[in-house]
């Protein structure tokens, strides 16, 4: 995984910070397609309207908007299949997270030595989640997100200003519960993914930005 991500950095000259991001699905063949000038082109509209090639196969959506321009090839339900246990797989980690950052603040407040009573802190738990939130590698994760939004409801609509360990991972597995299945569907088909007005739209936009680009230059 880590040589592929590398050719992928290098081909679609992704950032570090961004390809630390991207989830690259394992055995699943990648197809990029090269201009003359060997980059990669968009194959969202590119591939159909100015190399007149049929866009077969499924981007990796999530990851388009870094500058991914990869196609996947292969049956959309192994795909998604795949996807969904990697969702499922994701909440858990997460969960995890949240559970050791709740434990944290029960042990930090006993004092040292001293034997936690398992009761928390609403504004202090919401404070320890949104600064973990801060970083790249955790701002993008919907269960801190979903956990956060919840203790703000708490402390702001019912004055909440404590809660206990049982009670914590109470709302915890619900939300764990409710985000089944509510996250942004990665692969996407590239036949499907767009109307083909729209998509021939934008490309000819990209066109016209190119062509003032080139005028303002000379």
């Amino acid at each position: 995984a880590n040589t592929i991500r590398t050719l992928i950095k290098q081909i679609d000259n992704i950032s570090d910070e961004d390809i630390k991001q991207m989830s690259i699905p394992t055995g699943i063949p990648l197809l990029y397609r090269l201009d003359k000038d060997l980059r990669p082109v968009d194959p969202k509209f590119e591939l159909e309207f100015q190399y007149m090639v049929e866009p077969k196969g499924f981007t990796w959506a999530t990851s388009h908007g870094m500058g991914f321009h990869g196609v996947y090839l292969g049956d959309l339900e192994r795909l998604q299949d795949i996807q969904r246990k990697r969702d499922a797989t994701n909440r858990d980690w997460q969960s995890i997270i949240l559970k050791n950052i709740a434990k944290a603040i029960s042990k930090e407040s006993a004092g040292e030595g001293k034997e936690s009573d398992g009761v928390i802190e609403t504004r202090q738990l919401w404070w320890q989640i949104h600064t973990k939130m801060q970083t790249r590698e955790f701002g993008n994760m919907a269960l801190l997100s979903r956990m956060k939004e919840h203790l703000e409801k708490l402390m702001f609509q019912r004055k909440q200003r404590h809660l206990t360990m049982p009670g914590f991972e109470s709302i915890l597995k619900k939300v764990h519960l409710d985000m089944e299945g509510k996250v942004v569907e990665p692969f996407v088909s590239l036949l499907c993914d767009e109307d083909r007005e729209n998509r021939q739209k934008r490309f000819y936009d990209s066109l016209v930005d190119d062509l003032e680009g080139e005028c303002l230059i000379k």
